[in-house]
């Protein structure tokens, strides 16, 4: 804004000159319309002061500026006239001073805009900036509006998005509010994509709307303001810019509309250019920030997709589990959740939402590597193989077939070549000795089939296998038909469970297959800690786990919070065909003697109980 100039003289007989060259110059003097003082009534204000005063003169009013005329040089003063001067001389050095005086005027008020221009440029970058490092869409759309309308110093604003469905049509769905006088929320909702209303005919035309009061639109306009919002909360909008915001494809993503400015002055007015080109600014980097949220958002949603896909697969090669490695994900974000309850005596950070995310995906891919062991172990609900068992059974079939057979071949051998007497003692007592046979033959089949269960074996039992043993050596030593195999009585054998030495070895070893196939993902870097938390799901805090071995300070807090949910669950699942459910209270109490016994973290047992974590999560 322009200023006016007072004068200030220190001589009175400077007066008359300076009124006389200044009824020439007065529009040179006097620039402002509206200046302090009226130039009719006294163009001049003169302000004496002698040479001995301090020359702190009053401060001016807002808008004028002040130039010192006095009669000798002394500080402070910027113009010296004397009464004796010549006019011409007066009129040369008067004009002159004017001059420097406008240049003054001029480099200031270039300074100002371009001051006002770099911080302008500097917050936008700021804005940019900020928008760049903002992933999630709903904090970056609300920080878009904010930053919006402290460029715009305006009340209130406004965003839509465009938004296809799945039909592949188009509707503009209006996303976010924000009104500095207004505290409301209000609600997501969409509308048709045509030219109806303001918003809907920049998102169709890609044209800028900069409308002066809302509430005089011309009828011709294809557009129309809606005015119920305003009739609702009694609110008056006026003015608005309405943006089209294109992204880099030149393709529109949305429109920002911001209402009502603040200033007085420019009420009723249309936005400037220079507000314009900074809100086309913000828009422009307002829609790559979006497509970059959304571009992420999906490439999110298609990973979640590929995990949940990954996991389901996985556990449809074991179907009694399935669900498991859902359920532990929900158990191991649960129990994180509450994690700073326990942070002073766990020593560690509250998880941030990317460790959060990572620790999720941890959790649901931390049995991945059971893809590499077949589905004879993992589906192995008891330690024979039902074809083996059936292949036992005809064999002990066949078994007591041929000895009958033998021993009535025998018989009728006997009954050819004895005498009746000879003949019935040798049949009383080889018939005892094939009864006692298959006597024994059927005790063995039952004990097979009991031994089969994945129960704890008890010692008796193991006896019995030992006779059993003894047994087919004889039938070895006979060469007869054996009962079973080496490998069929090593399983058997198996003191607890259903699974070999070398099958269990072969089932643990998921976890290595889980730690290899993870590391072979290109991890983004807030994912990248995937593989060293899923391997650790079966260590123990005492060093009694596997495959590593890891002791405490080994094992980072993520793995000991999702090995409590994977015990939990594999405790309390659904009866398992080699093992029943395990009641709730007793699954806890296994925690609880875990924790005690050095194996489980005491203060994420205590919490998981605690806070009831178990009941969060339903199958």
């Amino acid at each position: 804004m322009s200023k006016s100039l007072v004068i200030l003289a220190n001589d009175q007989s400077l007066l008359q000159p300076l009124s006389e060259i200044a009824s020439t110059q007065a529009e040179l003097l006097v620039v402002s319309s509206e200046s302090l003082l009226d130039y009719q009534e006294f163009a001049l204000l003169l302000w004496q002061f002698s040479e001995g005063d301090d020359h702190q003169l009053p401060p001016l009013a807002d808008g004028y500026c002040g130039l010192v005329v006095a009669s000798h040089y002394c500080e402070g003063v910027d113009l010296v006239l004397t009464p004796k001067m010549p006019p011409l001389q007066w009129q040369t050095i008067w004009q002159t001073a004017i001059k420097f005086w406008q240049a003054y005027q001029q480099r200031s008020v270039l300074e100002q805009e371009v001051a006002e221009h770099i911080d302008q440029k500097h917050e936008i970058a700021q804005i940019g900036i900020a928008l760049s490092a903002q992933k999630e869409l709903a904090q970056l759309l609300d920080l878009i509006l904010t930053e919006g309308r402290k460029l715009a110093h305006c009340e209130a604003a406004s965003l839509y998005l465009i938004e296809t469905l799945e039909d592949g049509q188009r509707q503009l769905r209006f996303k976010l509010f924000q009104n500095e006088k207004l505290a409301l929320e209000v609600q997501e909702k969409s509308f048709p994509l045509n030219c109806s209303s303001i918003a809907g005919y920049v998102a169709t035309t890609g044209e800028i709307l900069n409308i002066p009061d809302v509430y005089q639109l011309n009828d011709s306009a294809p557009y129309q303001f809606d005015a119920s919002f305003d009739c609702e909360h009694g609110y008056r909008t006026r003015e608005v810019i309405a943006i089209p915001m294109l992204n880099h494809n030149q393709q529109i993503i949305g429109v920002l509309q911001f209402l009502n400015r603040k200033s007085e002055e420019l009420q009723g007015l249309p936005f400037d250019e220079a507000a314009c080109e900074v809100l086309m600014a913000l828009a422009s980097q307002s829609a790559v920030s979006i497509d970059n949220s959304r571009l992420l958002e999906n490439i999110r949603e298609l990973f979640e997709g590929f995990v949940s896909a990954a996991v389901t697969a996985i556990e449809a090669r074991d179907p009694v589990t399935s669900g498991h490695s859902f359920r532990v994900a929900e158990y191991t974000c649960l129990l994180a959740e509450h994690l700073p309850h326990v942070q002073k005596e766990l020593e560690c950070s509250i998880l941030s939402v990317d460790q959060m995310r990572e620790l999720r995906y941890a959790a649901l891919l931390h049995d991945f590597g059971k893809v590499g062991v077949s589905e004879r172990v993992l589906q192995k609900s008891k330690k024979l193989e039902p074809s083996q068992l059936e292949l036992i059974e005809l064999r002990g079939d066949f078994l007591k077939e041929k000895w009958e057979r033998e021993f009535y071949q025998e018989a009728l051998r006997q009954r050819e070549t004895s005498s009746d007497q000879n003949y019935q003692s040798w049949y009383t007592h080889h018939y005892s000795l094939l009864d006692e046979q298959l006597k024994q033959l059927s005790f063995y089949q039952s004990l097979i089939r009991h031994t089969n269960e994945p129960s704890v074996l008890h010692k008796n039992h193991r006896e019995q296998l030992e006779q059993l043993s003894t047994f087919l050596d004889e039938q070895q030593k006979k060469k007869e038909s054996l009962l079973l195999s080496d490998q069929e009585l090593l399983s058997l054998s198996v003191t607890k469970g259903s699974l070999t030495t070398e099958e269990r070895d072969e089932i643990q070893s998921h976890v290595n297959h889980t730690f290899e196939f993870l590391q072979k993902i290109p991890w983004t870097p807030d994912l990248a800690g995937i593989p060293e938390i899923a391997i650790g799901h079966h260590e123990k805090l005492d060093g009694s786990g596997y495959p590593f071995g890891l002791k405490a300070e080994q094992i980072p807090v993520q793995t000991r919070i999702m090995t409590i949910a994977d015990i939990y669950d594999a405790l309390t699942a659904r009866d398992r065909p080699y093992k029943p459910a395990v009641p709730n209270e007793r699954a806890l109490n296994i925690l609880n003697m875990e924790a005690s016994d050095g194996k489980l973290d005491s203060h994420l047992v205590k919490l998981f109980i605690d806070a009831r974590i178990y009941e969060k999560v339903r199958e």
